[in-house]
């Protein structure tokens, strides 16, 4: 690997020689001790001619000159690479990003500041793979991770609904869970029925469609193709909007909603903070 011929510190020296009168004042810009910057001085025009002494007095030769314009150059390059924008890689679920994180990405810019953009990933392979191959900065999703060398923060209990088409909710009859079980139900693939307490064989005999993403699942639920069982999240506005109903059955799911980065990366845990802070207030606000 190719090294610096003139090393980064000598630069700076160089460069306090340009607004410098004297070695002392040099010494005062560098804050370090005169006779060490005499030293240094001394080495810097042997080996390579940049300064030199004249009427007592050490300053900058040609090349020197030229050697400080290119330095300035380069720390007026890098202020601008550090105050440009920086991306932000998020990995999260479709659905998730569709109904949560896009709809309040505004406000996450507002909290990391105006020169953060983003990149939404949905990844094929899975999530702490994803962040550990450095495919992403953050993870967002409902579990936490089991590879010691992701860190996370578990935020708020995730929540789920029964929903059913609004169609089969006669006026002045609410519609209960036990109908529903006679009825047909869009069953996610990946969801065991054990988890909320149903029976699996009675289940299949009404089961009218799998699917294998949660935003079908919703999809069918407002087209009457079933009933179903998903992230309150994914369909609170559609409830509100009275498209489809809740129907009330008490689910007890051991989710919650985490944040996940990469212990060794410093930067991502002091992003981590905000990231957290804005997904629990924006849940905040819908819930």
């Amino acid at each position: 690997m190719e090294q610096f011929i003139i090393s980064p510190d000598d630069c700076l020296i160089l460069r306090a020689y340009k607004d410098a009168t004297s070695l002392r004042e040099a010494a005062r810009l560098l804050n370090c001790d005169p006779a060490g910057l005499q030293r240094k001085t001394q080495r810097i025009s042997e080996e390579h001619g940049l300064l030199q002494k004249i009427k007592g007095k050490w300053g900058l030769t040609e090349a020197g000159s030229n050697l400080v314009g290119w330095l300035e150059e380069s720390i007026a390059t890098q202020k601008k690479v550090l105050v440009g924008n920086t991306s932000v890689r998020i990995a999260s679920t479709m659905w998730l990003a569709e109904e949560f994180l896009i709809p309040n990405l505004s406000d996450l810019k507002k909290k990391l500041g105006p020169n953060i953009n983003f990149q939404l990933t949905t990844p094929d392979k899975n999530f702490e793979t994803h962040l550990t191959e450095g495919a992403c900065d953050f993870v967002i999703v409902c579990h936490p991770p089991e590879d010691p060398a992701i860190a996370h923060r578990s935020l708020f209990k995730e929540e789920w609904a029964v929903v059913a088409p609004a169609s089969w909710k006669s006026k002045g009859h609410k519609l209960s869970f036990d109908e529903l079980l006679k009825k047909p139900f869009v069953r996610h693939d990946k969801i065991n029925p054990d988890i909320f307490h149903l029976d699996a064989a009675a289940l299949g005999k009404v089961t009218a469609l799998t699917v294998n993403n949660l935003i079908a699942n919703r999809s069918a639920v407002l087209h009457e193709i079933g009933w179903s069982i998903v992230p309150k999240i994914l369909v609170l506005d559609l409830i509100k909007s009275k498209q489809i109903v809740e129907v009330e059955r008490e689910i007890e799911m051991d989710r919650k909603m985490c944040v996940w980065w990469l212990r060794r990366r410093t930067d991502s845990k002091k992003l981590s903070t905000s990231i957290c802070q804005f997904i629990q207030e924006s849940y905040s606000k819908i819930s």
